[in-house]
């Protein structure tokens, strides 16, 4: 496995909770691109389950933040999704703008 792999793979978001009070229609928006509930998207209870995961920007260390003050390129491996969310609530329209995303366990996964 790449580190590049290795790193998606461990900055993996599976799941979103939603904003409390949080009601339908939800518009979802990953990089800017809108998703379609049932395919991209399910709301679960008070979550937005993904499959495929969305991917938080993982942490930068010591040495990537040597690298690149340096300008030795790490970039690439460093870009996360970006998530904003539209919703309902007491009947009037919110949203939310880049939603901070943390890494999550598959919602069926053990804890």
């Amino acid at each position: 496995m790449t580190e590049i792999s290795e790193l998606r793979r461990l900055n993996a978001v599976h799941w979103v909770r939603l904003p409390e009070g949080a009601e339908a229609p939800f518009a979802v928006y990953v990089n800017g691109a809108p998703r379609r509930e049932g395919d991209e998207f399910v709301v679960d209870g008070d979550r937005i389950r993904f499959d495929p995961p969305l991917h938080a920007r993982p942490r930068m260390g010591f040495g990537r933040s040597v690298m690149l003050a340096l300008g030795i390129g790490v970039y690439g491996d460093l870009r996360g999704d970006t998530l904003d969310i539209t919703f309902h609530r007491h009947g009037r329209m919110e949203s939310r703008a880049e939603i901070k995303l943390v890494p999550t366990p598959p919602v069926d996964a053990p804890s």
